[in-house]
């Protein structure tokens, strides 16, 4: 009897739904086995800002960047990179995580695994997040564009680090605010007689995530997160963001001009320093 079952078809049925169970299960204890070791600095002078010289970004936190007018441009320019890529890559780091967690249990709810109320929890603030009820569209608004692109508007919209937003209210890329309750500062800009305001962010990658959550979740991107899951290149991308500035078609030129006069595209290869990731003891273990 027991042969027979070995050798009918239902029995490798079973085999392979408790292959996939445990795989699952797997990955599911391992997605958060390493921890990001990030540096925060509180910029006092130019030398307490570490210069990139190669691929490899150490995972640095600046606040408090105030001195970036006191150089001369193309100081200046170098500066910002050297501020805004760590804290770029540490929040696509952190987007990362959250993209293997949505893709697990994406794979949960395939193989009819239930989730625990912590999965529930967290899906629901995501698809929240993102507006979007479905996984395979959270997964590809959660899709970053290119580091190229990100650069490029953070020095647009705050003047390679030098605006009052940036400086005040560590807010990168000039996104408005329409609610009174949340923490803003006051522009000098009117619109239909109504006075405009920015949001303010605790520090530089609260901005970072912001900006990145608004491309994935507005109607007005929905060609630009084509684009970036359609794998093109960034040239392409930038006519999506025409929507971004009231300057329209002469914002994606400035937006080109920007990427190719500073060599942006180099940019995109760059990662954070392995040797920041702790890894735990016990990280070869099964669970």
């Amino acid at each position: 009897m027991f042969n027979r079952f070995i050798y009918s078809g239902r029995f490798w049925i079973v085999v392979s739904i408790l292959i996939i169970v445990i795989t699952i299960v797997i990955l599911s204890k391992r997605v958060d086995k390493s921890v990001l070791v990030i540096d925060h600095v509180t910029v006092e002078k130019a030398a307490d800002i570490k210069q990139i010289e190669d691929s490899l970004v150490v995972p640095i936190l600046y606040s408090d960047v105030l001195i970036l007018n006191q150089f001369n441009i193309e100081k200046r320019k170098n500066r910002f990179i050297d501020v805004m890529l760590p804290t770029i890559l540490i929040y696509r780091h952190q987007l990362e995580l959250k993209k293997e967690k949505v893709a697990i249990l994406q794979d949960k709810l395939r193989y009819s695994v239930k989730w625990s109320n912590e999965d529930s929890l967290f899906m629901d603030n995501a698809f929240e997040i993102y507006y979007t009820k479905n996984i395979n569209e959270l997964l590809k608004r959660m899709e970053p564009p290119p580091i190229s692109l990100v650069l490029a508007q953070a020095s647009l919209e705050s003047g390679w680090g030098s605006s009052r937003f940036f400086k005040e209210a560590n807010n990168v890329f000039g996104i408005w605010s329409y609610d009174p309750k949340e923490d803003r500062i006051i522009a000098n800009q009117f619109r239909d007689g109504n006075p405009i305001y920015l949001k303010k962010y605790k520090n530089l990658l609260g901005s970072v995530e912001d900006y990145h959550i608004l491309l994935a979740k507005s109607n007005a991107y929905s060609g630009l997160r084509d684009c970036i899951n359609g794998d093109n290149n960034v040239f392409e991308m930038i006519w999506f963001l025409r929507m971004y500035s009231e300057r329209r078609d002469q914002y994606v030129i400035m937006l080109r001009n920007v990427i190719v006069t500073n060599e942006l595209i180099k940019y995109d290869n760059f990662i954070l320093d392995p040797e920041f990731f702790d890894y735990p003891k016990d990280q070869n273990s099964m669970f």
